[in-house]
């Protein structure tokens, strides 16, 4: 879905995105259904029901879809 080669090691200059890695796993505190992916400039959060929201560091949602159940990742 993009002419950027997969890369990782050119992460930080190629502009694509690329999953997150098992260290940058974070717990959500109050949260057992929700995990944090803390990112460079931005955090993914991966809800039970598989929603996603992205945000950047200020908190603002660059991305957000709904889980299996159409609920959002702080709707659960």
């Amino acid at each position: 879905m993009t002419s950027i080669l997969y890369d990782p090691a050119k992460w930080e200059s190629d502009g694509r995105l690329y999953p997150p890695l098992d260290n940058s796993l974070r717990k959500v505190p109050g949260r057992t259904d929700v995990v944090r992916f803390r990112h460079v400039a931005h955090n993914t959060f991966i809800g039970s029901n598989g929603s996603i929201e992205i945000q950047d560091l200020k908190g603002i949602v660059l991305f957000r879809k709904a889980g299996s159940d159409g609920k959002g990742v702080w709707d659960q």
